[in-house]
């Protein structure tokens, strides 16, 4: 099969992407081509479908195109360049319905909520199959749009599996905790925040990647004056210093989501995929994927929405530190099992074939 694999996005390396080329690249069934965006501005659009359309002049051009994430923007002139030809979307998540649950941007925010549905709705039922990454999307897109089931493949994220593992976690007195990427509703900073305002008392190391500076007013607010907690807050660290650097020196990564958001409910983050992948021991808030973890057997996990539930886990963490290592590799394990690149290509090959 001459598969293509689309995308016009702000960051063309997300880990969604990287990790679905890799499985796609594993298949030898699969001829792969690609048309990817390189620059972030507005001019991605026209190289991405530039790039489409010199494959469809080419002498074998794609019999199947796969849209990566987020590509909703993009699908209508996709479709106009290849027309009836299979488009797989990996639709991953819904804007429309993100923007009317989990109210960062209030009334605006659900104002194009509803400006949106029925445009995405359009998307994904002419689209040929849509992707999301864990079952409780699956029911939500299946509920909320009215998708038949046999159209709805769920994909986990991944991770980079190459990466070092952790270095003997928890083997300091001082514990090292750490949170990286947005700090959007559904991953719940205010429930991090006040929990480890309760936890001053502790030799614990916060570290905090991807601040800016209202978040960095919160941090000093609420942590500037504990007596043992120490807390460093960092707008921008490159991802492979991130995965080379920060991840396997940490003793606890906090992997959440926290915010008990609709959107929190459905998704296991990226960050807990990467450190699942590099036995670094992760603590969750409980959602999507729960059945899989274990709390304290193979990651740490809490109730969403309750800080006083994760100030007790991040010092139970603190003073069983000779058990996280276990639990580390125990996580490593489940990632391996349910979540690896070797797993997400069997799937595609599964789909793939259907397909064809």
């Amino acid at each position: 099969m001459r598969l293509c694999y689309v995308l016009s996005y702000r960051a063309p390396n997300y880990i969604r992407t990287q990790t679905l080329l890799r499985a796609l690249r594993k298949l030898p069934e699969i001829d792969l081509s690609l048309a990817i965006n390189i620059n972030t501005d507005i001019k991605r659009y026209q190289e991405t479908l530039s790039g489409v359309a010199q494959l469809e002049r080419s002498a074998n051009p794609p019999e199947v195109y796969l849209l990566g994430f987020r590509g909703q923007e993009l699908y209508w002139p996709l479709r106009r360049l290849v027309g009836r030809k299979p488009i797989i979307i990996d639709a991953m998540m819904s804007p429309s319905l993100a923007l009317a649950e989990e109210n960062q941007y209030s009334f605006v925010g659900k104002l194009a909520s509803f400006v949106l549905r029925p445009v995405e709705k359009g998307i994904l039922r002419d689209a040929t199959l849509v992707l999301t990454d864990t079952e409780e999307h699956v029911r939500a897109f299946r509920e909320k749009y009215q998708l038949a089931p046999d159209k709805l493949q769920a994909i986990p994220i991944g991770a980079v599996e190459a990466a070092p593992q952790a270095v003997n976690p928890g083997s300091q007195e001082r514990l090292r905790v750490l949170f990286y990427g947005s700090f959007l509703p559904l991953h719940g900073f205010d429930i991090i925040l006040a929990a480890c305002a309760n936890l001053g008392d502790l030799p614990l190391d916060l570290d905090f990647i991807g601040t800016n500076a209202q978040i960095e007013k919160l941090l000093k607010r609420e942590l500037g004056q504990a007596s043992r907690l120490r807390y460093r807050a960092r707008r921008w660290v490159k991802f492979e210093d991130i995965l080379q650097t920060e991840l396997p020196n940490t003793d606890l990564c906090l992997g959440g989501p926290f915010g008990n958001t609709p959107q929190a409910r459905r998704v296991i983050t990226g960050k807990t995929f990467q450190a699942l992948a590099q036995a670094v021991p992760v603590l969750l808030g409980q959602g999507a994927g729960e059945t899989l973890f274990q709390h304290q057997h193979n990651v740490l996990s809490v109730p969403q929405g309750q800080p006083e539930a994760l100030k007790e886990t991040i010092h139970w963490a603190w003073k069983n530190r000779s058990l996280l290592p276990g639990i580390g590799i125990q996580g490593r394990k489940i990632y391996y099992e349910y979540f690896s690149i070797q797993v997400i290509m069997k799937k595609l090959e599964k789909i793939l074939e259907n397909l064809g």
